[in-house]
């Protein structure tokens, strides 16, 4: 795997909550967190990417996993790309805490 020096880490705390850098990997057989890659959280998810689905259930399962509200996800940049930026509200130590467990159960 090649490092890019000029790519940012997968999750970046702030003061308010954390940035995520997620790779979205749509029509999987189910949903699940795949690992990280690069700079990027690997998202399977078991929708197609077609009319904003694969968005919606990519923040509906992380809000499941995370133990948080919706609409504390918001996509910042990247809606109809693979990769995408996402901005989570909340305490970043814990946000950073239950997304680590959560990818290496």
């Amino acid at each position: 795997m090649k490092k890019n020096p000029d790519k940012k880490p997968a999750v970046i705390k702030t003061d308010k909550g954390v940035k995520l850098n997620i790779r979205a990997l749509p029509n999987a057989s189910k949903c699940e967190l795949a690992g990280f890659i690069e700079n990027e959280l690997k998202i399977k998810l078991d929708v197609p990417p077609i009319e904003g689905k694969a968005n919606e259930k990519c923040v509906k399962f992380l809000s499941k996993i995370l133990g948080v509200s919706k609409s504390s996800i918001s996509i910042i940049s990247g809606e109809k790309s693979r990769s995408k930026s996402l901005f989570i509200t909340g305490d970043p130590d814990e946000l950073e805490k239950s997304l680590l467990k959560a990818v290496y159960q």
